[in-house]
């Protein structure tokens, strides 16, 4: 499973999720956060084969135009993807002509994040293929998505700086993790996007942030015990 979220901030987006992959009852890390371009990034959440089978076209996009001109297109491609592994599906044969039964053989959720003039892009796809934008909201996908934005609502339409951006995502991961949530796992990876570019964080940077989040905690727990 996978957990997966976009925050815009002031000056950027982080892009964050959890990096454990999970099969049967082997956990392995794994890199769910990948280039679109050099100025756009992706992630799915929900199928690995599907997944991989998107992942495999976007090679083939021009690698200069924004998401704004992508946006058909990535979505034309997630539903052929999905056309494909059902044609493939030897549960095909058993099953009715039931459009909503089929939808639910191959599924996932993919998130596109870009920024474009200084302004955040946040593109969500489905398996029907169906675009959708996020404006002035954090977006995420997968596993414990309820609880991630339960922990996101108090923020909903504050102004963040990156680097703050940055530790709200790693806390909201950690925590998630930390509850229990079935098939997240460390370590968190974490990506920011600025008019210079992308940028994953590297191992000195995530303890820094690690250190952060637990601070963030640590105050949040003062301020109810405290007098």
């Amino acid at each position: 499973m996978t957990l997966i979220l976009a925050i815009a901030a002031a000056d950027g987006l982080v892009l964050a999720s959890d990096a454990q992959i999970t099969t049967g009852e082997v956990r392995t890390p794994g890199q769910k956060i990948h280039r679109l371009n050099e100025r756009c990034l992706w992630a799915g959440a929900g199928e690995l084969a599907l997944i991989q089978r998107v992942g495999e076209h976007f090679g083939a996009l021009p690698q200069d135009a924004h998401l704004s001109n992508l946006r058909d297109q990535l979505g034309a491609i997630v539903k052929q993807c999905v056309t494909e592994l059902t044609q493939l599906d030897f549960r095909l044969q058993f099953l009715p002509p039931d459009p909503e039964r089929l939808a639910q053989l191959h599924y996932a959720d993919f998130i596109f994040a870009e920024l474009a003039g200084g302004a955040a892009q946040l593109l969500h796809i489905n398996s029907l293929g169906s675009p959708e934008w996020f404006e002035q909201r954090p977006l995420v996908l997968g596993n414990g998505d309820l609880f991630a934005y339960a922990l996101l609502q108090k923020y909903q339409g504050r102004s963040l700086t990156l680097p703050k951006a940055a530790i709200l995502a790693y806390k909201v991961i950690e925590e998630a993790i930390e509850v229990g949530a079935y098939g997240l796992g460390p370590p968190i990876d974490v990506w920011q996007i600025t008019l210079e570019g992308l940028k994953q964080l590297n191992a000195d940077e995530l303890t820094a942030l690690a250190s952060a989040a637990h601070e963030l905690r640590k105050r949040e727990i003062q301020l109810l015990i405290s007098g």
